[in-house]
């Protein structure tokens, strides 16, 4: 064999080591590359999904304090998907000390939500003499509330019902007044119903068009299918400790008219564009249709008979624990 021809050989194996060598480099070079965009990929899949996440705890925060009187998220719990995900809430309020929980729901969220086919049964009805009713998932009833300058076929009177109550128990009760009380004028409400603990105050802040389809509901729907649903009203909590005066509302609405604006409901933007459009209510012109007050059946008692009560309606019962 000649010298050149060994040279040949020898060269033919370190090229081939090289090429070797040289393709690990970079099959690890493509690995070290692809690990790096891997954790990049996920902490950005991890912090849009936060964002998104925190957009929809909002946006569902707003809707409860516009929807569920006296209303807040006790509990929320996400799990982060690509782009988006999913999670679970619920809605819970107070009465007293003693936390209510109304209903779970499902919240989804993010640039590709996840699909869910699930469905929340909390409603119910009833036609004839009696009612018609609307629950929560967890069997609680919500209160209907009754405009004073609407004539209604028939009002609720749930207070004349509190005998069918077993005793121990706290009471609920969604009250409409007779008619639209000033701000200057709610030292004649608290002393009226002073018996029971008022927690939330219902305000004359209604669209043009809610209220010809709240008329439109009286012609044409059952007696005692008529009346608006705490999810169709807005209002503020009310401090049953401190009582309620200008500027505190003048700071709670300023609250209210900023979660209008925020909320994503059209139902929510058009009655914030027609407030602002007519005018902003001042707490001198702020008028005052109902209340939301608890307290035990004889506590509740109490305001049977009294004048300024038009109707009433029995919302959360539960037991007193003290």
């Amino acid at each position: 064999m000649k010298d050149n021809d060994i040279d040949n050989i020898f060269d033919d194996k370190k090229l081939q080591k090289s090429l070797k060598k040289a393709k690990l480099k970079s099959t690890l070079k493509i690995v070290v590359i692809a690990i790096f965009v891997f954790i990049i990929g996920i902490i950005l899949n991890f912090i849009i999904g936060i964002k998104y996440s925190q957009k929809a705890y909002e946006k569902n925060e707003a809707y409860i304090e516009l929807s569920v009187p006296n209303g807040y998220i006790s509990k929320s719990n996400d799990i982060i998907g690509f782009l988006g995900g999913s999670g679970t809430y619920k809605i819970s309020k107070n009465l007293g000390n003693r936390a209510v929980i109304l209903e779970d729901r499902i919240s989804l969220f993010g640039v590709i939500p996840p699909l869910n086919c699930s469905r929340i049964q909390g409603h119910s009805s009833s036609r004839g003499k009696e009612w018609s009713i609307s629950l929560w998932e967890n069997g609680y009833k919500k209160m209907r509330f009754f405009h004073p300058d609407l004539q209604y076929k028939k009002y609720q009177n749930d207070l004349e019902k509190l005998d069918n109550i077993p005793d121990g128990k706290i009471i609920e009760m969604g009250i409409s007044f007779d008619r639209g009380y000033k701000i200057y004028e709610m030292y004649l409400v608290q002393n009226a119903i002073k018996s029971a603990a008022t927690t939330w105050l219902w305000l004359d802040e209604f669209t043009n068009q809610n209220m010809e389809e709240f008329k439109q509901e009286i012609d044409e729907y059952d007696s005692t299918s008529a009346g608006i649903e705490e999810s169709d009203i807005i209002g503020i909590e009310c401090d049953e400790l401190s009582g309620f005066n200008n500027n505190q509302y003048n700071y709670s609405y300023d609250n209210l008219i900023d979660t209008l604006n925020k909320s994503c409901y059209i139902k929510h933007k058009d009655l914030y564009k027609e407030i602002m459009s007519r005018g902003k209510t001042k707490a001198d012109d702020a008028k005052i249709l109902g209340a939301v007050v608890y307290g035990t059946k004889d506590e509740l008692k109490k305001l049977i008979g009294n004048p300024i009560i038009k109707a009433s309606s029995f919302g959360v019962i539960v037991d007193d624990i003290y």
